[in-house]
């Protein structure tokens, strides 16, 4: 793909040369399909463990296109909607567990990035979740009760003075403070993955779109495209959005895009009316988040609300929508009308992959001969990492902590096909806006079941 770089300001921003594509058949002992940081991540598990081991990546279009190269450059300890809906989901003992483990991977991302010498502007501010509405206050609680009877340390309860003294913003009602939570220019760490991945031995393919995977002799697996095939003793999908591709995994997965607003460069004196001097990434309690943060180059990122669906996956016609980037700057006003002289000066939106559980799922197809990891639904810049440990321990064939987690053991569960699918989760939404934009007051019943279908 030549227009890579329109996709998002971080594919774009910076100058990067891509690698070739394949050229003939090939054979390894693992092949992985995926050029974000799922599949980057667990080459460089893989390769670290084991430094023998032969892996070719193929990627369809340029390192970090979809998801990686797209996303608001959070990474977080999420794994589910929020801490307390993990715990409703796995159980307080799997629940902290889990987080712990999270907790554990941002501090290796950091340290990787560091040692590696990836310049991705790694920043750890920390990370701050407020609520903006009364129907918000209680999520921002019940986060804070999971946390406690988590026993976790690094959640820490705000009112409204404390949350509007770190961003002036008179809409901040309450929030919670999370120690750790790291942000980072996404395409530029893919890109610095990318580079710690050959430099470990790992062949690298891009604009090679894999156009199927079958059974080869021998029990192993062949990924073949226009240019040649790739014989591997296993392999790993870790396409993400593009898994929709691929009917085995598409009945467990859902398509949806993020859109996200970028700022022109504040002044000092802007910035000075807002605050943020400790420049952390900002989330809201509404059901349908906003996510914020500034940028290494002093702009603001706005994004969130709308989310629609895509029945046949990912599809370039959502990548713009002049409305829903209306809609994102309509609520960028109204929390900050001291910025009414800034302006938006990009904008763009990409694939968001999810599951029933809201949850990253890593498994088997074909026995133990293909695995998948995908289904971050938003939040995959940090959980990647964790993922790729463990697709390291799996294709190992390891049992290990890691591999009883929930993100290996909560098996997705089958959703309706494709445009049932999208009508659900498009009404559903819909209704879920109404209940943002009415402050808890609007929807309907139907927007209440939809409420307890996310409990």
């Amino acid at each position: 793909m030549t227009d890579y770089q329109t996709r998002s300001y971080w594919l774009g921003h910076k100058p990067y040369e891509p690698t070739g594509r394949l050229d003939g058949d090939l054979s390894a002992d693992i092949v992985i399909m995926g050029g974000g940081f799922t599949g980057l991540w667990s080459a460089i598990q893989l390769k670290d463990a084991d430094p023998a081991l032969d892996i070719v990546l193929l990627e369809a279009n340029v390192i970090g296109y979809g998801a990686s190269g797209r996303n608001g450059g959070f990474a977080m300890t999420m794994v589910e909607r929020n801490i307390a809906q993990l715990v409703r989901r796995v159980g307080p003992e799997q629940a902290r567990a889990q987080h712990l483990a999270m907790v554990e991977t941002l501090h290796e991302i950091e340290q990787f990035a560091r040692d590696e010498e990836i310049d991705a502007d790694i920043t750890n501010p920390g990370l701050l979740t407020i609520s903006n509405g009364p129907e918000q206050d209680l999520r921002i609680q019940q986060d804070l009760d999971a946390a406690e009877k988590l026993g976790l340390s690094d959640f820490h309860e705000l009112d409204g003075a404390a949350c509007q003294e770190l961003v002036h913003s008179e809409r901040l009602r309450c929030g919670h403070w999370e120690d750790g939570s790291l942000l980072v220019d996404p395409a530029a760490l893919a890109r610095g993955l990318k580079a710690a991945a050959m430099r470990r031995g790992v062949r690298i393919y891009e604009s090679t779109p894999v156009d199927s995977l079958e059974a080869a002799p021998g029990g192993r697996v062949e990924a073949r495209t226009a240019f040649g095939a790739v014989s591997a003793d296993r392999g790993l999908i870790a396409t993400n959005a593009y898994a929709h591709a691929i009917p085995a995994l598409r009945k467990y997965l859902f398509t949806i895009y993020a859109y996200i607003t970028l700022t022109e460069r504040l002044t000092d004196e802007q910035w000075s009316r807002v605050g943020w001097e400790k420049r952390m990434g900002v989330e809201d309690k509404r059901i349908m988040p906003h996510f914020h943060r500034p940028t290494a180059d002093g702009r603001i990122l706005w994004g969130g609300r709308d989310a629609p669906c895509s029945a046949h996956g990912p599809d370039p016609k959502f990548d713009r929508d002049p409305y829903i980037f209306g809609r994102l700057e309509e609520t960028f006003r109204w929390t900050f009308p001291q910025l009414h002289d800034v302006k938006m000066e990009h904008a763009w939106a990409g694939p968001v992959c999810g599951t029933y559980n809201v949850m990253a799922t890593i498994g088997w197809l074909k026995g133990e001969r293909l695995l998948y990891a995908l289904g971050y639904a938003g939040h995959g810049v940090g959980p990647s990492h964790l993922a790729g440990k463990m697709v390291r321990d799996l294709m190992l064939d390891q049992k290990t902590q890691l591999t009883e987690l929930p993100m290996v053991t909560l098996k997705p569960r089958a959703l309706p096909p494709g445009p049932l699918k999208a009508a659900i989760i498009n009404t559903g939404q819909r209704l879920l806006m109404k209940v943002d934009d009415t402050g808890g007051k609007g929807g309907g019943p139907l927007a209440k079941l939809a409420l307890k279908l996310l409990q």
